[in-house]
């Protein structure tokens, strides 16, 4: 993958975190509504919506670390790596609340995203090393020739 699509794909990695993170946030009731077969009291239990609502704001930090990864290229491996790391579990955690029946198919269906971004950041990266062990090649040939 080269700098343009990495770009590209950090970008609307950022656009899906940060998309994702609003919605939730701002109408938590319509969120467990969609996503869940048993929808838990969120507004009378303060403890589970504080979780709630810091995982959610862990999502938005995510989205800004993927926007600013796509401006800063020396940050992106780190950003790359730990992402699709993180996106690949989340999609076993959807998968799993699916199989115990309190997930809905929609919760599987955003997990796929995830997977599918944490296949793409896999991607990337390795290209990006690739393109960095090329350029490291190419000064070592050109530093190294005998005069």
């Amino acid at each position: 993958m080269n700098e343009t699509w990495t770009k590209r794909l950090l970008l609307g990695s950022a656009a899906w975190n940060i998309t994702g993170g609003v919605t939730s946030l701002a109408d938590p009731a319509n969120h467990f509504a969609q996503m869940y077969a048993v929808a838990p009291a969120v507004a009378i239990d303060p403890l589970l919506m504080y979780f709630y609502q810091c995982t959610w704001i862990n999502v938005l930090a995510w989205g800004g670390a993927y926007a600013l990864a796509a401006f800063w290229p020396s940050s992106r491996a780190a950003v790359l790596a730990a992402g699709g790391a993180g996106k690949a579990v989340y999609f076993l955690a959807c998968a799993a609340l699916v199989a115990s029946g309190v997930g809905k198919p929609l919760v599987l269906a955003f997990g796929l995203g995830d997977l599918l971004m944490a296949a793409l950041f896999g991607w990337a990266l390795l290209s990006q090393r690739q393109r960095e062990r090329q350029q490291r090649q190419q000064t070592q040939e050109r530093t190294w020739q005998p005069v």
